[in-house]
């Protein structure tokens, strides 16, 4: 079980091994619940302080949604392991016959979208955790906004690694209406989310090196 029990070294070796899962999209999962946490941390930094006080309920939102993000993201790992094994073993099926034949297509269709859906589910987590953590960065404390845009582009990376195990799966699809709507709905968060996580990577790396 690929769950939140395993050691952060655990994690690691297995990820290193010869086995199936995790994988990319495991490993996707994980960066951006580091990358939520780091949002999480930043809100935490912000509220009680008198400065911030006309944001602090904003923030104590932002840290509930952070807790149940970094649970979504965690349940993730596993989701996406329980994804890809039933597509691994679809690939070993017989073809001797006709009707095996039929049947290892019709099963490789239907685990390649299974095995697409939660990459997918992944950016669209990440997606949100990047507008959130963007609040962070232009709202809370200006101690931790390098933090904050630490978050995004923690979670950037995560679901531009997720968005590949979507595009591998995609690509061997027969049902190519089937691809391209879920190729094109990756394409959209890709563009959505990297436009803010550019934007305000620039302009706290633009504060920090004035406030030199």
């Amino acid at each position: 079980m690929l769950d939140g029990n395993l050691t952060i070294n655990e994690f690691i070796e297995k990820l290193g091994s010869k086995d199936a899962v995790p994988g990319g999209g495991g490993a996707a999962a994980l960066t951006a619940s580091m990358g939520i946490s780091l949002c999480k941390m930043a809100a935490n930094l912000t509220v009680g302080k008198k400065k911030y006080a006309d944001v602090e309920a904003e923030m104590y939102d932002i840290i509930a949604e952070c807790d149940k993000l970094s649970a979504e993201f965690v349940g993730l790992i596993q989701k996406d392991a329980d994804g890809f094994l039933p597509l691994s073993k679809a690939y070993g099926l017989p073809t001797d016959t006709d009707e095996q034949k039929k049947f290892k297509e019709e099963t490789l269709e239907r685990e390649l979208n299974n095995a697409a859906a939660v990459p997918v589910e992944i950016m669209e987590k990440c997606a949100r955790a990047i507008e959130l953590s963007a609040v962070v960065a232009e709202k809370g404390s200006k101690l931790v906004v390098s933090d904050a845009a630490c978050a995004i582009n923690t979670c950037m990376s995560a679901l531009k690694c997720a968005s590949l195990n979507v595009y591998i799966n995609t690509k061997f699809m027969k049902d190519r209406d089937r691809a391209k709507e879920l190729n094109e709905k990756a394409d959209g968060i890709i563009a959505a989310s990297s436009e803010t996580a550019e934007k305000v990577f620039n302009e706290v790396l633009d504060s920090l090196k004035l406030s030199k």
